[in-house]
């Protein structure tokens, strides 16, 4: 029988409403929702071959790793555990989402920058700005072991740090008597971690918290960049700006050489790509289309870094053609000509054209399209929200819910040889 783990937390990001299970190295991670009573937790079971400093220390990184992408802190409030996975008391985090997804999930290997994403987590969750801001100041001394590099590093980072209010603080700071590095280290790295010498900085001073509290953005700022730059821990605020989310299941699939050959825009041999998994797809957060699932994949053709694949039912009904352009790195579709319906007149047609425009009714509203590794329950690809062009959107969900209502009547009415 396996040992629970239990860690409550006050969470600063949006956290899930309803269970969810999450996956990090090999572990099963269980996210329980706040409720009236109880405060949002996560519960990772583990066998008694692990140690419970083993498995707390699993936690913390998978923590480290979510606070990090989504950019606040996860301050634990309680460890506790045993053979059941008990709850615990409530807290006052109020930030709860409705659809939790975690599309993306470092867990890099090297240890330096393992610490710097427990580093990142303990000065978000700190409640102290002082303190908040020696522990970005620490996420720079992993690489820059003594004073003078650290102020030779900061005076040459500053200004790619692109941030707006950034680089407001930073046109006050070049005011400064001394250079903007050797400002930070010393009244606001050695002033918060020293009480001997000046300048100090006071807890209860409120001019002290203020300057403070005006310079964190910008050593945040730098240590985030240190992060990413760096040690090569990429943002989500770059995992989105490259759209590198819409085919990361594909391009693990596929592999680099093949992904970087379709990059450059170079040809490819098609006939060399090993088959496809059997692929669904599906609208994000919204039940699934039985008419869309596991339908089987076969690459038809390869043009400008785009890859095209052809995805049909068992039954011969549906076809749904994709297009991965790994040059562009965007899952292309088109929800009006994309999909398909053989029409025979049959019931089960009539099903499938039910289904096919629920999915371009929920398209039509910011859906976002997703495609996944049916065997394996695994997300290959996902869009970004549709926004529809030149239409009236309201008229056109209107006009395929009569086409709804209509075929719904048609599957109903008596068919000839029935009783």
């Amino acid at each position: 029988m396996g040992i629970f783990l239990v860690v409550g937390l006050d969470a600063g990001i949006f956290w899930p409403s309803k269970e969810t299970q999450v996956h990090f190295r090999g572990h099963k991670i269980l996210l329980r929702p706040e409720t009236e009573t109880l405060m949002p937790s996560v519960v990772l079971e583990y066998e008694p071959s692990m140690t419970n400093e083993e498995a707390l220390f699993l936690v913390r990184r998978f923590l480290s790793s979510l606070s990090w992408i989504e950019g606040s802190y996860l301050r634990e409030e309680i460890i506790t555990g045993g053979g059941l996975p008990i709850n615990v008391g409530k807290s006052n985090t109020k930030h709860v989402s409705l659809h939790f997804n975690v599309d993306y999930l470092p867990d890099p290997q090297d240890s330096k920058a393992q610490l710097a994403l427990a580093l990142y987590r303990e000065a978000q969750g700190v409640n102290s700005i002082p303190h908040q801001f020696l522990g970005y100041f620490k996420i720079i001394n992993i690489l820059y072991n003594n004073s003078k590099k650290q102020i030779d590093w900061i005076n040459n980072t500053v200004n790619k740090i692109e941030d707006p209010d950034v680089q407001s603080r930073l046109s006050s700071l070049k005011n400064q008597p001394n250079d903007v590095g050797r400002y930070l280290y010393e009244s606001g790295r050695c002033a918060v971690a020293h009480s001997f010498n000046e300048p100090i900085v006071d807890p209860d001073n409120p001019t002290d918290r203020r300057r403070l509290s005006d310079d964190l953005p910008v050593i945040k700022a730098l240590a985030e960049y240190l992060i990413e730059h760096e040690l090569g821990i990429l943002s989500q605020k770059t995992i989105r700006r490259l759209h590198l989310y819409e085919l990361d299941g594909f391009r693990k699939l596929l592999g680099n050489t093949i992904v970087e050959c379709l990059k450059q825009k170079q040809k490819i041999d098609i006939k060399g790509i090993s088959g496809f998994p059997k692929l669904s797809i599906r609208l994000r957060n919204h039940t699934f289309f039985e008419t869309f699932e596991n339908l089987s994949a076969n690459i038809v053709g390869c043009d400008e870094g785009r890859l095209f694949v052809n995805c049909t039912s068992m039954d011969g009904y549906v076809s749904v053609e994709l297009a991965l352009n790994f040059a562009e790195e965007r899952l292309e579709f088109d929800p009006f000509n994309g999909m398909q319906v053989f029409d025979d007149s049959s019931v089960e047609s009539m099903k499938h054209n039910i289904d096919k425009i629920n999915l371009l009714k929920g398209l039509l509203v910011n859906g976002q399209l997703e495609i996944w590794d049916t065997e394996k329950n695994s997300l290959l690809a996902r869009s970004d929200p549709y926004i529809p062009v030149n239409i009236d959107v309201t008229r056109t969900l209107e006009h395929l819910d009569q086409i709804i209502k209509q075929l719904r009547s048609d599957i109903d009415r008596p068919r000839s040889g029935q009783g």
